[in-house]
């Protein structure tokens, strides 16, 4: 482990970092899921919206203050009520965050949380705030090691990346300051013009750190230095032992929301 990534529940000196969040449930439906059901977020999961489920976790989350959800134009009773603020989403994913930025006029930190993940918890997202504290940055962004996911849900699909400190995937929840969502703009630009541009996306990234990364011979110190050269704002990784915050419901796995629902059942 290195000093570059910090597991959650290790000690700090600060404790918890606060932060509002904002849940980003914008998007149509997943036919792969559930075709009848118009927006991914309030698929039914053991007779609720998927989307309560992480409302309820950011609820009773120690370091979590006011919630937006930037989403669909209505919402179930059930999500409307967990919410201090709801908002329909526009535009880009950037532009659903800056909305909530703007609505919440947020404390120092900004939590966003993705909609679909149903068994996040309480504890994994107050684990991740402590584990961001005391690091100075502008943007901090989960990840979970393999190891852990898998003794914890046996034959889950997931996808990882070996990096020299483990194999790891991202996890669902970014904390960052509100200034950097406008600052990010011209990077996020440059990403998605060059997604079908397999050199662009070298050169953006550099040639020695994708040949680094493909062989597993990146470190996450090193992974940290080249987005936050390329983000022009300092980025951490947080290692967090939460699989939960992982486990986003896809289209592409659709097992996952059959694990959710049997999970949630049972509780």
């Amino acid at each position: 482990m290195t000093s570059g990534a910090r597991p959650a529940g290790e000690a700090t000196d600060r404790g918890l970092c606060p932060a509002d969040a904002i849940v980003l449930a914008g998007g149509g439906p997943e036919p792969a899921l559930d075709p009848t059901v118009a927006n991914k977020a309030l698929i039914p999961i053991a007779g609720r919206s998927m989307i309560a489920y992480v409302l309820d976790a950011l609820r009773g989350a120690r370091g979590v203050g006011k919630i937006a959800v930037v989403g669909p134009e209505s919402l179930p009773p059930d999500v409307a009520s967990r919410a201090d603020v709801s908002l329909p989403a526009r535009g880009s994913m950037l532009d659903s965050l800056a909305r909530g930025v703007e609505a919440l006029a947020p404390r120092a930190h900004v939590l966003a949380v993705a909609a679909d993940l149903p068994l996040l918890s309480s504890a994994a997202v107050d684990a991740f705030l402590d584990a961001c504290a005391g690091r100075d940055a502008g943007i901090y962004y989960s990840i979970v090691p393999r190891e852990v996911t898998e003794q914890r849900y046996p034959g889950v699909r997931k996808t990882y990346v070996r990096m020299v400190e483990g194999t790891f995937c991202g996890g669902g929840l970014i904390l960052f300051a509100p200034a950097v969502v406008e600052r990010l703009r011209p990077l996020v630009a440059r990403a998605v013009a060059a997604r079908k541009r397999p050199w662009q996306l070298a050169q953006m990234l550099g040639v020695g750190t994708l040949v680094k990364l493909a062989l597993g011979r990146l470190s996450v110190v090193e992974a940290e230095a080249r987005a936050s050269a390329l983000a022009g704002i300092t980025t951490r990784a947080v290692i967090v032992p939460h699989p939960e915050i992982a486990l986003d419901v896809d289209g592409s796995h659709p097992e996952t929301l059959a694990l959710a629902r049997e999970v949630l059942a049972r509780r």
